[in-house]
Protein backbone atom coordinates (compact mmCIF):
# COMPACT_ATOMS: atom_id res chain seq x y z
CA UNK A 1 0.00 0.00 0.00
CA UNK A 2 1.25 3.50 -1.11
CA UNK A 3 2.42 5.94 2.12
CA UNK A 4 1.04 9.21 2.28
CA UNK A 5 4.09 10.60 2.13
CA UNK A 6 4.91 8.56 -1.41
CA UNK A 7 2.07 10.04 -2.51
CA UNK A 8 3.29 12.53 -5.42
CA UNK A 9 1.82 15.86 -6.32
CA UNK A 10 0.32 14.84 -9.52
CA UNK A 11 -1.82 12.08 -7.30
CA UNK A 12 -2.21 14.45 -4.61
CA UNK A 13 -4.21 17.21 -6.48
CA UNK A 14 -6.12 14.36 -8.27
CA UNK A 15 -7.05 13.24 -4.87
CA UNK A 16 -7.91 17.08 -3.97
CA UNK A 17 -10.19 17.64 -7.16
CA UNK A 18 -11.90 14.46 -6.31
CA UNK A 19 -12.23 15.52 -2.81
CA UNK A 20 -13.82 19.12 -3.87
CA UNK A 21 -16.64 17.15 -6.31
CA UNK A 22 -17.79 14.71 -3.56
CA UNK A 23 -18.39 18.07 -1.73
CA UNK A 24 -20.49 20.27 -4.56
CA UNK A 25 -24.31 19.31 -6.01
CA UNK A 26 -23.43 16.51 -8.51
CA UNK A 27 -24.64 19.15 -11.48
CA UNK A 28 -21.90 21.41 -10.61
CA UNK A 29 -18.42 20.60 -12.92
CA UNK A 30 -14.93 21.01 -11.50
CA UNK A 31 -12.43 21.17 -14.51
CA UNK A 32 -8.39 21.23 -14.98
CA UNK A 33 -7.84 24.30 -16.40
CA UNK A 34 -3.84 24.52 -16.41
CA UNK A 35 -1.26 22.19 -14.22
CA UNK A 36 2.05 23.56 -13.72
CA UNK A 37 1.84 25.81 -16.65
CA UNK A 38 1.54 28.96 -15.26
CA UNK A 39 5.08 30.20 -14.12
CA UNK A 40 6.02 31.38 -11.59
CA UNK A 41 2.26 30.84 -10.60
CA UNK A 42 0.15 28.03 -8.76
CA UNK A 43 0.58 24.32 -9.46
CA UNK A 44 -2.96 24.20 -11.46
CA UNK A 45 -5.69 26.08 -11.72
CA UNK A 46 -9.51 25.02 -11.78
CA UNK A 47 -12.81 26.06 -12.52
CA UNK A 48 -15.47 25.75 -10.54
CA UNK A 49 -19.02 25.39 -12.81
CA UNK A 50 -22.26 25.94 -11.37
CA UNK A 51 -25.76 24.67 -13.80
CA UNK A 52 -26.72 28.27 -13.96
CA UNK A 53 -23.74 29.52 -15.63
CA UNK A 54 -21.48 31.14 -13.08
CA UNK A 55 -17.54 30.43 -13.10
CA UNK A 56 -15.00 31.08 -10.29
CA UNK A 57 -11.49 30.25 -11.04
CA UNK A 58 -9.16 28.38 -8.32
CA UNK A 59 -5.35 28.41 -8.14
CA UNK A 60 -4.21 25.83 -6.25
CA UNK A 61 -0.91 25.03 -4.59
CA UNK A 62 0.46 21.40 -3.67
CA UNK A 63 2.11 21.33 -0.61
CA UNK A 64 3.65 18.34 1.19
CA UNK A 65 4.02 20.57 4.51
CA UNK A 66 2.86 24.34 4.97
CA UNK A 67 4.16 25.88 7.97
CA UNK A 68 1.84 29.22 9.20
CA UNK A 69 4.44 31.64 8.96
CA UNK A 70 5.04 30.71 5.30
CA UNK A 71 1.13 31.46 4.39
CA UNK A 72 1.31 34.99 3.79
CA UNK A 73 3.14 34.80 1.89
CA UNK A 74 2.59 32.01 -0.37
CA UNK A 75 -1.60 33.23 -0.80
CA UNK A 76 -0.73 36.82 -1.14
CA UNK A 77 1.55 36.26 -4.17
CA UNK A 78 -0.31 38.24 -7.28
CA UNK A 79 0.02 34.84 -8.94
CA UNK A 80 -2.56 33.26 -6.62
CA UNK A 81 -5.20 36.42 -6.89
CA UNK A 82 -5.25 37.57 -10.55
CA UNK A 83 -5.14 34.66 -13.64
CA UNK A 84 -5.62 36.73 -17.05
CA UNK A 85 -7.04 40.29 -15.35
CA UNK A 86 -9.44 38.53 -13.30
CA UNK A 87 -9.58 37.43 -9.75
CA UNK A 88 -8.76 34.09 -8.70
CA UNK A 89 -9.67 32.35 -5.26
CA UNK A 90 -6.71 30.44 -3.71
CA UNK A 91 -6.56 26.79 -2.47
CA UNK A 92 -4.04 24.89 -0.56
CA UNK A 93 -3.84 20.99 -1.51
CA UNK A 94 -1.56 19.02 1.38
CA UNK A 95 -1.24 15.72 3.09
CA UNK A 96 -2.13 17.38 6.20
CA UNK A 97 -2.43 21.39 7.39
CA UNK A 98 -1.94 21.96 10.78
CA UNK A 99 -4.83 23.99 13.04
CA UNK A 100 -2.37 27.10 12.89
CA UNK A 101 -2.03 26.70 9.39
CA UNK A 102 -5.69 26.37 8.81
CA UNK A 103 -6.34 29.29 10.95
CA UNK A 104 -4.10 31.65 9.05
CA UNK A 105 -5.33 30.60 5.64
CA UNK A 106 -9.14 31.10 6.47
CA UNK A 107 -7.89 34.32 8.01
CA UNK A 108 -6.44 35.73 4.24
CA UNK A 109 -9.34 34.60 2.31
CA UNK A 110 -7.96 31.00 1.02
CA UNK A 111 -9.11 27.95 0.93
CA UNK A 112 -7.87 24.45 1.28
CA UNK A 113 -7.94 20.68 1.23
CA UNK A 114 -6.21 18.08 2.85
CA UNK A 115 -6.24 14.38 2.62
CA UNK A 116 -7.10 13.75 6.43
CA UNK A 117 -10.43 15.79 5.55
CA UNK A 118 -9.66 19.05 6.59
CA UNK A 119 -11.59 21.26 3.92
CA UNK A 120 -12.36 24.98 4.12
CA UNK A 121 -13.98 26.81 0.59
CA UNK A 122 -15.67 30.36 0.25
CA UNK A 123 -17.10 31.59 -2.85
CA UNK A 124 -19.67 34.32 -3.85
CA UNK A 125 -20.09 33.22 -7.27
CA UNK A 126 -21.33 30.57 -7.56
CA UNK A 127 -22.15 30.92 -4.14
CA UNK A 128 -20.08 27.96 -2.10
CA UNK A 129 -19.46 27.30 1.66
CA UNK A 130 -17.94 24.29 2.51
CA UNK A 131 -16.25 23.52 5.98
CA UNK A 132 -15.09 20.34 7.03
CA UNK A 133 -13.22 19.34 10.00
CA UNK A 134 -10.61 16.20 9.77
CA UNK A 135 -7.59 15.50 11.41
CA UNK A 136 -6.47 17.51 14.50
CA UNK A 137 -3.00 15.75 14.28
CA UNK A 138 -0.55 14.82 12.06
CA UNK A 139 -1.21 11.25 11.19
CA UNK A 140 2.28 10.82 10.54
CA UNK A 141 3.80 13.00 12.76
CA UNK A 142 7.49 11.51 11.71
CA UNK A 143 6.69 13.71 8.86
CA UNK A 144 7.38 16.77 11.08
CA UNK A 145 9.32 18.28 13.07
CA UNK A 146 8.26 18.10 17.12
CA UNK A 147 5.72 20.96 17.73
CA UNK A 148 4.68 19.95 21.35
CA UNK A 149 4.37 22.91 24.40
CA UNK A 150 4.22 20.22 26.73
CA UNK A 151 6.01 19.75 29.95
CA UNK A 152 7.53 22.49 32.62
CA UNK A 153 10.25 23.22 30.08
CA UNK A 154 7.99 24.85 27.64
CA UNK A 155 6.15 26.16 30.23
CA UNK A 156 8.51 28.48 31.22
CA UNK A 157 9.69 29.48 28.06
CA UNK A 158 6.20 29.86 26.92
CA UNK A 159 5.62 32.69 30.27
CA UNK A 160 8.76 34.00 29.73
CA UNK A 161 7.84 34.74 25.83
CA UNK A 162 4.85 35.89 27.17
CA UNK A 163 5.83 38.07 30.07
CA UNK A 164 8.69 40.38 28.94
CA UNK A 165 8.77 42.65 25.97
CA UNK A 166 11.07 41.41 22.68
CA UNK A 167 13.86 41.70 21.91
CA UNK A 168 14.44 38.38 23.96
CA UNK A 169 17.77 36.38 22.90
CA UNK A 170 17.95 32.66 23.29
CA UNK A 171 20.69 32.99 26.30
CA UNK A 172 18.44 35.62 28.36
CA UNK A 173 15.16 33.58 27.35
CA UNK A 174 17.48 30.33 29.05
CA UNK A 175 18.13 32.58 31.90
CA UNK A 176 14.72 33.84 32.75
CA UNK A 177 13.63 30.12 32.43
CA UNK A 178 16.19 28.33 34.02
CA UNK A 179 16.34 26.33 31.01
CA UNK A 180 18.86 24.88 28.78
CA UNK A 181 19.54 27.30 25.68
CA UNK A 182 20.00 24.61 23.25
CA UNK A 183 15.79 23.57 24.37
CA UNK A 184 15.25 27.49 24.24
CA UNK A 185 16.21 27.28 20.74
CA UNK A 186 14.55 24.26 19.34
CA UNK A 187 11.69 25.68 20.84
CA UNK A 188 11.99 28.72 19.45
CA UNK A 189 12.10 27.24 15.85
CA UNK A 190 9.09 25.70 16.16
CA UNK A 191 7.17 28.44 17.53
CA UNK A 192 8.79 30.55 14.37
CA UNK A 193 7.21 27.90 12.15
CA UNK A 194 4.18 28.22 13.62
CA UNK A 195 4.32 32.42 13.22
CA UNK A 196 4.14 33.06 16.72
CA UNK A 197 7.51 34.49 17.05
CA UNK A 198 9.58 36.28 14.70
CA UNK A 199 13.47 35.92 15.05
CA UNK A 200 15.92 38.33 13.37
CA UNK A 201 18.39 35.59 11.77
CA UNK A 202 20.58 34.54 14.17
CA UNK A 203 19.50 37.66 16.61
CA UNK A 204 17.25 37.69 19.05
CA UNK A 205 12.95 37.21 19.05
CA UNK A 206 11.75 41.06 18.00
CA UNK A 207 7.68 40.01 18.27
CA UNK A 208 5.76 37.77 20.40
CA UNK A 209 2.05 37.19 19.28
CA UNK A 210 1.54 36.27 22.92
CA UNK A 211 -2.56 36.07 22.77
CA UNK A 212 -2.30 32.90 20.53
CA UNK A 213 0.90 31.70 21.98
CA UNK A 214 -0.87 31.50 25.25
CA UNK A 215 -4.07 29.54 22.97
CA UNK A 216 -1.27 26.84 21.93
CA UNK A 217 0.14 26.31 25.68
CA UNK A 218 -3.44 25.38 26.42
CA UNK A 219 -3.24 23.04 24.10
CA UNK A 220 -0.58 20.68 25.91
CA UNK A 221 -1.19 22.08 29.24
CA UNK A 222 -4.11 21.87 31.71
CA UNK A 223 -5.06 23.27 35.20
CA UNK A 224 -5.69 19.83 37.24
CA UNK A 225 -4.36 17.35 34.14
CA UNK A 226 -0.65 18.86 34.28
CA UNK A 227 -0.96 20.18 37.86
CA UNK A 228 -2.49 17.71 41.16
CA UNK A 229 -5.82 19.25 42.19
CA UNK A 230 -7.99 18.62 45.50
CA UNK A 231 -11.42 19.61 45.76
CA UNK A 232 -12.72 21.07 48.92
CA UNK A 233 -15.79 22.46 50.94
CA UNK A 234 -14.93 25.86 52.43
CA UNK A 235 -18.48 26.27 54.45
CA UNK A 236 -18.51 30.00 55.19
CA UNK A 237 -17.73 30.91 51.71
CA UNK A 238 -14.75 32.08 49.42
CA UNK A 239 -14.62 35.30 52.02
CA UNK A 240 -13.19 33.01 54.35
CA UNK A 241 -10.87 30.97 52.09
CA UNK A 242 -9.24 34.39 51.59
CA UNK A 243 -9.18 35.98 55.17
CA UNK A 244 -7.59 32.28 55.82
CA UNK A 245 -4.68 33.24 52.92
CA UNK A 246 -4.05 37.04 54.54
CA UNK A 247 -3.39 35.45 57.84
CA UNK A 248 -1.03 32.20 56.09
CA UNK A 249 2.72 32.16 58.08
CA UNK A 250 5.36 32.97 55.61
CA UNK A 251 7.60 30.70 54.57
CA UNK A 252 6.93 27.27 52.24
CA UNK A 253 3.78 26.38 53.62
CA UNK A 254 3.03 30.12 53.41
CA UNK A 255 3.62 30.64 49.56
CA UNK A 256 0.62 30.37 47.31
CA UNK A 257 -1.06 31.91 44.32
CA UNK A 258 -4.46 32.82 43.60
CA UNK A 259 -5.53 31.79 40.29
CA UNK A 260 -9.19 31.03 38.17
CA UNK A 261 -12.14 33.18 38.38
CA UNK A 262 -10.65 34.99 41.95
CA UNK A 263 -7.87 36.50 40.16
CA UNK A 264 -9.66 37.11 37.17
CA UNK A 265 -12.03 39.10 38.72
CA UNK A 266 -9.06 41.60 40.22
CA UNK A 267 -8.86 43.03 36.62
CA UNK A 268 -11.60 41.67 33.85
CA UNK A 269 -14.50 40.95 36.55
CA UNK A 270 -16.96 38.66 34.21
CA UNK A 271 -19.25 37.48 37.13
CA UNK A 272 -18.94 36.56 40.78
CA UNK A 273 -16.14 33.71 41.17
CA UNK A 274 -17.66 30.89 42.38
CA UNK A 275 -14.59 28.71 42.61
CA UNK A 276 -11.47 29.82 44.79
CA UNK A 277 -8.68 27.99 42.59
CA UNK A 278 -5.20 28.25 44.96
CA UNK A 279 -2.07 27.34 43.99
CA UNK A 280 0.35 25.87 47.07
CA UNK A 281 3.17 23.78 47.39
CA UNK A 282 1.97 21.53 50.25
CA UNK A 283 -2.03 21.88 49.46
CA UNK A 284 -2.90 19.28 52.34
CA UNK A 285 -1.66 20.90 55.11
CA UNK A 286 -2.94 24.09 54.14
CA UNK A 287 -6.49 22.42 53.68
CA UNK A 288 -6.13 20.81 57.35
CA UNK A 289 -5.05 24.73 58.86
CA UNK A 290 -8.19 26.16 57.22
CA UNK A 291 -10.41 23.50 57.94
CA UNK A 292 -11.41 22.56 54.80
CA UNK A 293 -13.59 19.40 53.78
CA UNK A 294 -12.29 17.05 50.88
CA UNK A 295 -15.31 17.22 49.02
CA UNK A 296 -16.41 15.02 45.25
CA UNK A 297 -19.25 17.20 44.80
CA UNK A 298 -20.35 20.81 45.62
CA UNK A 299 -16.87 21.90 46.13
CA UNK A 300 -16.01 25.55 46.37
CA UNK A 301 -12.45 25.26 46.93
CA UNK A 302 -9.48 23.78 44.17
CA UNK A 303 -6.32 23.49 46.15
CA UNK A 304 -3.65 22.81 43.40
CA UNK A 305 0.08 21.55 43.61
CA UNK A 306 1.93 22.56 40.66
CA UNK A 307 3.93 21.12 38.41
CA UNK A 308 6.21 23.39 38.00
CA UNK A 309 7.49 26.74 40.37
CA UNK A 310 6.55 29.09 37.01
CA UNK A 311 3.02 29.33 39.01
CA UNK A 312 4.70 31.55 41.74
CA UNK A 313 6.95 33.86 39.32
CA UNK A 314 5.91 37.43 38.83
CA UNK A 315 2.50 36.87 41.38
CA UNK A 316 0.52 40.54 41.81
CA UNK A 317 0.01 40.98 45.83
CA UNK A 318 -3.00 43.49 46.73
CA UNK A 319 -5.01 44.06 49.80
CA UNK A 320 -2.83 41.36 51.49
CA UNK A 321 -3.63 38.81 48.67
CA UNK A 322 -1.07 36.92 46.25
CA UNK A 323 -2.50 36.12 42.74
CA UNK A 324 -1.11 34.62 39.93
CA UNK A 325 0.45 36.46 36.79
CA UNK A 326 -2.30 37.72 34.23
CA UNK A 327 -0.49 35.04 31.59
CA UNK A 328 -1.08 32.13 33.87
CA UNK A 329 -4.03 32.74 35.29
CA UNK A 330 -5.40 33.20 31.47
CA UNK A 331 -3.96 29.96 30.57
CA UNK A 332 -5.52 28.17 33.79
CA UNK A 333 -8.89 29.40 32.74
CA UNK A 334 -8.40 28.47 28.70
CA UNK A 335 -8.33 25.04 30.70
CA UNK A 336 -11.01 24.71 32.82
CA UNK A 337 -14.54 24.27 32.22
CA UNK A 338 -17.73 25.87 32.17
CA UNK A 339 -17.78 30.15 31.94
CA UNK A 340 -13.39 29.80 32.43
CA UNK A 341 -12.95 30.23 28.92
CA UNK A 342 -15.12 32.88 28.84
CA UNK A 343 -13.64 34.72 31.50
CA UNK A 344 -10.29 33.71 29.66
CA UNK A 345 -10.85 35.68 26.92
CA UNK A 346 -12.07 38.82 28.52
CA UNK A 347 -8.89 38.79 30.73
CA UNK A 348 -6.38 38.59 27.29
CA UNK A 349 -8.67 41.64 26.03
CA UNK A 350 -7.64 43.24 29.62
CA UNK A 351 -4.30 41.94 28.92
CA UNK A 352 -4.23 43.25 25.12
CA UNK A 353 -5.59 47.04 26.42
CA UNK A 354 -2.55 47.10 29.34
CA UNK A 355 0.36 45.66 28.14
CA UNK A 356 2.32 48.14 29.92
CA UNK A 357 0.77 47.33 33.50
CA UNK A 358 1.71 43.31 33.28
CA UNK A 359 4.45 42.95 30.86
CA UNK A 360 8.14 43.82 32.41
Amino acid sequence: MMRNSDISDNTLLEQGIEELRTRLPQAWRVDVLARESYVPGPDALLRIAAPGGSVATLAVEIKRRLDPKDVESLVLRTEMRRFEGKDVKPVVVARFLGERTRERLRALGAGYVDLTGNMYLRLDLPAVAIERTGAARDPEPSQRPARSLKGAKAGRVVRTLVDYVPPLGTREIARIADVDAGYVSRLLAMLEREDLIDRKPRGPVVRTDWMNLLRAWAKDYSLTGTNIATSYVQPRGLPALLDALRELPSGTDGEYAITGSLAAARWSPVAPARLGVVYLPRPGRVAERFGLTPADVGANVLLVEPADKVVFERTVTDEGLVYAAPSQVAVDLLTSSGRAPEEAEALIEWMLRNESVWRA
